[in-house]
């Protein structure tokens, strides 16, 4: 989908106030209106678009999302809400390790291997940390469906040192 710029729609710059926004949109539609334009559907094109545009800029609440977000101004919360859970879930990339324990699964019992690798439940709130050897390392890595099904080994450079991955 086509970024539409909602202000050069309207013909106001990006500081109008609420009245310039209405005054303009009223000017447009006047003219554009399809039933004074009724075979141009070029008119009625550009009369949906003001509409557009007039209700996101007139409501001051979507116009701050659209002009913080741009063409993805209907997602912008979804954004941030992502973004806000990956922090707190990872740290935000700040290199802080998680640790988890049977609690943090909803407590139950767990076999050795869990409590090896999560942390055991064992002496109430006190959480034994699993240790792990050598450095943390922060990157992104985009795989395809195809790539997530496949069992391959790959060797990727991060930070200047070599990482065998399978």
């Amino acid at each position: 989908m086509e970024f539409i710029d909602y202000y050069k729609v309207l013909g106001v710059d990006k500081n109008a106030t609420e009245k310039e926004i209405k005054s303009a949109y009223r000017k447009l539609a006047r003219k554009l209106h399809p039933d004074l334009n009724p075979n141009d559907k070029d008119a009625k094109a550009r009369f949906q678009q003001i509409n557009e545009a007039n209700e996101v800029l007139s409501d001051p609440e979507k116009r701050a999302k659209y002009d913080k977000y741009g063409k993805d101004w209907q997602h912008g919360e979804e954004y941030e809400r992502a973004k806000q859970y990956q922090q707190q879930s990872y740290g935000g990339g700040s290199g802080r390790r998680q640790t988890f324990t049977a609690e943090d699964f909803g407590g139950g019992d767990f076999s050795d291997f869990f409590a090896s690798m999560f942390g055991s439940a064992a002496g109430g709130s006190s959480r034994s940390r699993v240790k792990f050897r050598g450095e943390d390392y922060n990157a992104s890595l985009e795989l395809n469906l195809a790539d997530v099904f496949t069992t391959r080994k790959q060797t990727l450079t991060v930070n200047g040192k070599k990482i065998r991955l399978t």
